[in-house]
């Protein structure tokens, strides 16, 4: 889940009501640049798979599912 906040008094407060929120779970929240970063990475992520496809066999695809 991602929410946008705002930083006031010390303290972030979300911009919109969070559905169903769960007591004492840590939600984080990111900055317009942290997030713009994180999706730049995601195509060097995606190259990355590549790397591991000698796993992608008969003899492994038992793994597939744990």
């Amino acid at each position: 889940m991602s929410i946008k906040a705002e930083y006031r008094d010390g303290v972030f407060a979300p911009l919109h009501e969070v559905e169903e929120p769960t007591a004492g779970e840590v939600y984080e929240v990111f900055s317009e640049g942290e997030l713009k970063r994180l999706a730049a990475n995601l195509p060097w992520l995606k190259d990355s798979e590549r790397s591991f496809e000698f796993w992608e066999n008969e003899e492994d695809a038992v793994y597939d599912s744990l």
